[in-house]
């Protein structure tokens, strides 16, 4: 399935494509899509992280390359 970069938008509840809902607190919308940020925090338990490189799916599922800064947020 054909994925490609984009820039979420805060607010909005995305389905991870490991059926994880995340909710998009910031975004740092960066040059190359590839490199934009943003602040993610699953809506089950409250894990929050920074994405980088998001990527959207033909089905709507996203992704990104890889995450820093995981941690539990304090209104879990």
């Amino acid at each position: 399935m054909k994925g490609s970069y984009f820039v979420p938008q805060v607010g909005q509840v995305y389905q991870n494509r490991n059926d994880r809902s995340y909710l998009c607190l910031s975004v740092e919308k960066r040059p190359l899509l590839n490199d934009t940020t943003a602040q993610m925090r699953r809506t089950s338990d409250g894990w929050t992280l920074t994405a980088h490189g998001l990527i959207r799916y033909e089905d709507g599922t996203i992704e990104w390359n890889y995450s820093t800064g995981g941690r539990w947020s304090e209104s879990k």
